[in-house]
């Protein structure tokens, strides 16, 4: 009987199916398995990662802050990965120190979708504007606002969406953009001094029109002149809400007449009368 086992033992150890060796081999398929598996569902790393939800018009995010130490916008800084781009926008102290709690915050799109706005209640800023030239934001305003607090308006390159989140210790504004799905409807206007948010050129209006942008003019006076068929149709000026410390926001309203329009939206100089700014077409109907 010994040696009946023994012949036995043989016959296994030759065909190399010891248990323990019978474990190990059964291992080799599912560790090839779970491999191949993790390289089919690898992301593609275009975009940005896809964690909350992104919004491509309208309101993004509003939070309402009852008490912070915030008093004004600091440093904007950003970084491009492929398809997603992050801008993170610091809050500071009355003494310049990073603030703890942020201050209340509105972002949204602005009707045209050209343009991204984030408001913020506070009084004064670091950075005024700055040329960005990424594949989604081509530049960005810091302005005052006509109702208080300031606003960044990121002027966008190319269709885009946009989620938020806000942070305390320090206080944080972190955006994110990818490529959104649709085309903008206009695009604002930009000189040196002056910037026209809205109407688009080339547009049809009714007979009031609303012009409403920001500058940078002498003493914050905006200067509006409309003239159809070579009269001046119509001439107003308003004051923007800053000019020294950054850009102000204006807005104006005018009446014309039906037909085509042309406006310009500047100031006049004060050494030589001559008007610099920008002009735009309209059509009334």
């Amino acid at each position: 009987m010994r040696s009946l086992a023994l012949i036995s033992l043989a016959l296994i150890v030759a065909c190399g199916i010891l248990p323990s060796e019978q474990a190990s081999t059964t291992t080799i398929p599912t560790t090839t398995t779970t491999s191949t598996a993790i390289i089919g569902t690898e992301p593609s790393n275009v975009g940005c990662p896809a964690d909350a939800a992104f919004v491509d018009r309208d309101r993004v995010t509003r939070m309402d802050q009852p008490s912070s130490d915030t008093n004004s916008l600091g440093l904007i800084s950003w970084q491009v990965d492929e398809g997603c781009e992050r801008f993170e926008v610091d809050f500071e102290t009355t003494e310049g120190a990073p603030a703890t709690t942020p201050p209340p915050v509105v972002v949204e799109f602005l009707t045209s979708r050209q343009i991204l706005r984030v408001w913020a209640d506070v009084e004064t800023t670091v950075v005024t504007d700055q040329l960005v030239e990424t594949p989604l934001v081509d530049r960005l305003f810091v302005v005052r606002a006509l109702d208080g607090g300031m606003f960044i308006d990121f002027h966008l390159a190319a269709p885009a969406q946009a989620r938020v989140a806000i942070s305390n210790s320090p206080a944080r504004l972190s955006l994110e953009l990818q490529a959104g799905p649709e085309p903008f409807t206009t695009r604002a206007l930009v000189s040196d001094r002056v910037v026209v948010v809205a109407p688009g050129d080339g547009l049809e209006t009714s007979s009031i029109v609303e012009i409403g942008g920001y500058a940078r003019t002498f003493e914050g006076n905006v200067l509006v002149i409309a003239t159809a068929a070579g009269e001046v149709a119509a001439e107003t000026n308003v004051t923007a809400a800053d000019w020294v410390g950054t850009w102000g926001e204006f807005r104006a309203s005018i009446q014309l007449p039906l037909g085509e329009a042309s406006l310009f939206v500047g100031e006049e100089s004060p050494d030589d009368g001559r008007l610099t700014g920008i002009n735009l077409s309209l059509t009334v109907r």
